[in-house]
C-alpha cells in the first residue's frame, strides 16, 4: 500500500499477475501461484523433487502459451534429463517434452565468461518470447564465475531482462538452506523455494517449504508430497490460502489469461 501525499489517501497497489505451477495445491500455498517476471530459486538435496517441480512449471506454461524453455549445462544434459524425466505422464511420450524450447549450454570450456552464457540465455528468451524459463542446473554456471561481483551483475542483467521480456526465471539447483542464503542467487531472488527429503525405513519423507516470496503473503511451514508418476502430488487434505489484508485485492490474475 502507498499514500497518496496530495490527499492522504491510502492506494492499494496493483499485484503483479501470477504464474500457475500447474499444481493447484501449491498455487494456494503461493497465494495464486507465483509473480509474473520473477526470478525463482528451486532449492534442494539430490533427488528431492526440485527438476520435477520445473518440469511441472515448463508444462504448465506450455500448455497456456507455447512459450518454455529449458537450459540444460553439460552437467545435466537433455538427453539425461529425458530418460529420468519422460516417463512422467504429464511430460512424454505423450506430454509436453518435445514442445519445450531447449538451450543445451557448454558450461565446461575452459575461460568461459558469463557474459557468453548471459548472451545464449537472454537472446534466446527475446527471440522466442518464452514465458517461463527454467535453468537447471545453476550450479554449473555459477561455479564458472570467478568472483562473487560477477555473479552478482551477471544475476541482476538477467532479472532485468525476465522482467523486460515479460518472462518467469527458474534457477533448479542443490543448496542446504539455510546455510547457502547467503549466495549470490539466493539474495538475488524474488522468490526461494526449497525442498527436502528425509530418508525414513519403510518409505522417504518429501517436504517443500517457501523459503522467501516478496512482496506477498505465502503459507508458511513445511508442506509434505510424495511423487509418482504424475509428479508431484500433496500429502493431505486441500491447503488453506494466505490470510488477507481486508483492503487486498480479492483474488491475484492467473498468468496467462484464458
Amino acid at each position: 500500500m502507498t499514500t497518496n501525499l496530495a490527499t492522504g489517501e491510502t492506494m492499494v497497489e496493483p499485484s503483479l499477475p501470477r504464474v500457475s505451477t500447474g499444481l493447484d495445491w501449491l498455487d494456494i500455498i503461493l497465494g495464486g501461484g507465483l509473480p509474473a517476471q520473477s526470478l525463482v530459486v528451486l532449492a534442494g538435496v539430490p533427488g528431492s523433487g526440485k527438476s520435477i517441480l520445473a518440469f511441472h512449471l515448463l508444462a504448465q506454461a506450455a500448455l497456456d502459451s507455447g512459450n518454455a524453455m529449458l537450459v540444460t549445462t553439460t552437467h545435466q544434459p537433455v538427453s539425461k534429463m529425458r530418460a529420468q524425466y519422460s516417463g512422467l505422464s504429464f511430460l512424454g511420450p505423450t506430454g509436453v517434452f518435445d514442445q519445450l524450447d531447449v538451450l543445451e549450454l557448454d558450461t565446461d570450456i575452459q575461460d568461459d565468461t558469463l557474459l557468453r552464457l548471459l548472451n545464449a540465455i537472454v537472446s534466446r528468451i527475446q527471440d522466442h518470447k518464452v514465458g517461463v524459463a527454467a535453468i537447471d542446473s545453476f550450479r554449473a554456471i555459477s561455479d564458472v564465475s570467478p568472483n562473487r561481483g560477477q555473479l552478482w551483475r551477471f544475476l541482476g542483467t538477467l532479472s532485468a531482462q525476465l522482467v523486460e521480456n515479460n518472462c518467469l526465471g527458474l534457477l533448479v539447483g542443490e543448496y542446504s538452506l539455510p546455510r547457502d542464503l547467503d549466495l549470490p542467487e539466493l539474495a538475488m531472488a524474488d522468490v526461494v523455494i526449497y525442498l527436502e527429503v528425509e530418508r525414513l525405513v519403510a518409505s522417504d519423507l518429501r517436504t517443500l517449504r517457501i523459503y522467501k516470496m516478496r512482496g506477498s503473503k505465502y503459507v508458511e511451514g513445511r508442506q509434505a508430497f510424495y511423487v509418482n508418476n504424475d509428479g508431484i502430488q500433496f500429502l493431505g487434505g486441500s491447503p488453506e490460502p494466505p490470510e488477507k489484508d481486508p483492503d487486498e485485492e480479492a483474488e491475484p490474475t492467473i498468468w496467462p489469461p484464458n
